[in-house]
């Protein structure tokens, strides 16, 4: 095998960047791991430490207030720094948080504050992976590079439900945050030694392959778009709306639905852990399957709006009518189905939101990514804590759901009509949310 500086003359039987996107898929699935040990975690951890659901309602949001803070600084890093240092110093950092949160446990203050500071050390992840998906995949490939990526959110749950639940049980309910930190820790040290921040500085990249992913570098500073453009664009505000609302519904259902289905449907902890990982597999099954039909439609219309706004659009309504039908229905074994519906096409959705950027401002993608997801994790922020009150006391869950449906049929509305189109190629009096005719 001769090599050409870093390049590999001999083409490998697995291209590379297959490996970098199964290592992004492996370390969502452990943010979420982390992030979701602590809702199934829930009731244990409150009979253990006192807290009634609205405090606990508080806990679960501030990971979320601390995610949403640093999702606009983590894109501009992921556009300009190297994501291979960032992303490892970012899971060991994520990694301790988790392993002391037990011992914040003892205090409502220092669970806030670990949980803010958790959250603000895994907003890295979704920026830093459409930075790599732009530098490692063709524009063909992007949004199910992007959905793959992001299945890993499902697929983290997965294992999080029956996982945390069988340590809780077996064990402990610290037990589960231990495990999650080693499994952190694991995957840094893999990430370190396979990653590079970009295709020709991989030892066994082939020329094919960099021929075939084609030279994206990354934007210079110089050439960067000012935040400000940022936040203004139409566009970029109307996805922004949108991923609001749709994190709202998606955050609420993930925190609070274990509780639901042992307070409201009468589902033991164990069966809520296997319920857990049919419905997360719906969910990974909307991810990718979202990914391949966007990049489908895309080459067969050429429509960037149809292909990465509508379409997820329509599936967000869709999931609206199957969460009311699930909380109205009489049977728990209906609901359960129902709720694996319901969820399959909420995350056929968030195709719109990973795959928009990259038509919108390619070269600063993860940049947009960051400013949509940063309003996103705001009304993940509002929408555990809201409900948590909601059912302090009355246990009306029905209630809740029929807000959250209401929240997510906006969500879809706007994805309907998001003008999705190529800003760096419209004249600036035409980005502006004071532009005329926006």
């Amino acid at each position: 095998m001769r090599r050409r500086g870093h390049v590999v003359t001999a083409t490998t039987k697995l291209p590379v960047r297959y490996g970098i996107i199964a290592l992004l898929l492996a370390g969502t699935a452990i943010n979420y791991l982390d992030r979701v040990n602590i809702s199934v975690a829930a009731p244990s951890m409150m009979a253990a430490t006192g807290l009634p659901k609205d405090r606990f309602g508080l806990v679960f949001s501030a990971f979320l207030l601390g995610y949403a803070c640093m999702q606009i600084p983590a894109g501009l890093i992921a556009d300009r720094m190297s994501l291979k240092r960032v992303l490892t110093i970012a899971f060991f950092t994520l990694s301790i948080l988790t392993a002391l949160t037990p011992l914040a446990s003892h205090t409502f203050a220092s669970l806030l504050l670990i949980r803010l500071l958790l959250g603000m050390s895994e907003a890295i992840m979704f920026p830093a992976i459409t930075a790599v998906n732009m530098r490692w995949f063709p524009p063909g490939e992007f949004a199910r590079a992007q959905m793959i990526g992001a299945s890993g959110a499902p697929i983290g749950q997965m294992v999080a439900y029956p996982l945390t639940a069988w340590l809780v049980l077996q064990s402990s309910w610290q037990a589960a945050f231990y495990v999650s930190a080693g499994i952190g820790m694991l995957w840094l040290s893999a990430w370190w030694f396979y990653s590079a921040d970009t295709p020709r500085q991989h030892s066994k990249i082939s020329v094919e392959e960099i021929a075939a992913i084609g030279d994206f570098a990354p934007t210079t500073v110089g050439s960067a778009w000012p935040l400000r453009r940022l936040l203004t664009s139409v566009p970029i505000v109307v996805l922004s709306v949108s991923a609001m609302c749709f994190a709202f519904v998606l955050w609420t259902f993930l925190f609070w639905l274990p509780t639901y289905l042992v307070e409201a449907r009468g589902l033991s902890l164990a069966r809520v852990g296997v319920s857990g990982i049919a419905i997360q597999a719906c969910g990974a099954l909307g991810l990718i399957g979202s990914g391949i039909a966007s990049d489908l439609v895309l080459r067969k219309t050429s429509n960037a709006a149809l292909a990465r706004a509508r379409l997820p659009g329509a599936c967000l309504v869709a999931a609206m009518l199957l969460l009311l039908a699930a909380v109205t229905v009489k049977s728990s074994t209906a609901c359960l189905a129902l709720l694996a519906g319901f969820y399959f096409f909420l995350m056929s959705s968030p195709v719109a939101y990973h795959s928009s950027p990259s038509a919108i401002l390619p070269r600063q993608a993860a940049s947009v990514y960051g400013v949509i997801n940063c309003s996103a994790s705001f009304g993940g922020v509002f929408g555990p804590a809201i409900v948590g009150y909601l059912n302090v006391g009355t246990g009306n869950w029905t209630q809740s759901f029929w807000l959250v449906a209401a929240v997510g049929l906006v969500a879809g509305i706007l994805l309907l009509l998001a003008p999705v189109r190529r800003l760096d190629a419209l004249p600036p009096t035409l980005l502006s949310c004071g532009a005329a005719g926006e």
